[in-house]
């Protein structure tokens, strides 16, 4: 059951929320331990807040995935988890992602539910916009940094918010090729 709501939360994942950390890194300051608990919080905050958005796809894509030849395993279309699980787990996620970010700055709060809010436009419609997909895709890998930039009040040079949304949008494109 615990392997079965791990996969559903998407916990491999994570490690896209690894940008969060950037701005401290870039900024030569990754040992300041007050800064670095505040981006770990935060890395935290967007890895839970971003499982409820996992699953809220996953329900959406549920009679889909039952067709693909791998999505098929996921845990919702395999009926390894019932739905109702899956949506009480994600407002559990969704709860406690949005509060521990509350806690920590109002401007990563405000940065989160904008990524929050995209990726429900992206899970019920936008997803199927062609290039608009890839857009949301690349925009939430540029949100992740500007998190980390709140969280620590790191300005994010222009290059690296450039950088980081071209090279999103490359990946993006090559994973849809």
């Amino acid at each position: 059951k615990i392997k079965n709501i791990l996969r559903l939360v998407r916990v491999q994942q994570y490690i896209k929320n690894l940008l969060i950390f950037v701005p401290l890194f870039f900024a030569g300051q990754i040992t300041d331990l007050e800064l670095l608990l505040n981006v770990s919080i935060a890395f935290a905050a967007f890895s839970i807040s971003a499982s409820s958005i996992y699953i809220l796809n996953d329900f959406q894509d549920i009679k889909q995935d039952r067709l693909h030849p791998q999505k098929k395993y996921r845990p919702l279309a395999a009926a390894q988890i019932s739905k109702e699980t899956a949506l009480f787990l994600m407002s559990i996620f969704f709860i406690i992602g949005i509060s521990i970010m509350a806690t920590l700055s109002l401007q990563a709060l405000g940065i989160l539910s904008a990524y929050i809010t995209l990726n429900i436009g992206y899970s019920y419609f936008l997803k199927n916009i062609a290039i608009l997909d890839v857009t949301i895709i690349a925009i939430g890998f540029v949100l992740r940094l500007f998190v980390g930039s709140a969280v620590t009040e790191i300005p994010l040079s222009l290059w690296i918010i450039l950088m980081t949304f071209l090279l999103s949008v490359f990946i993006a494109l090559a994973k849809r090729r």
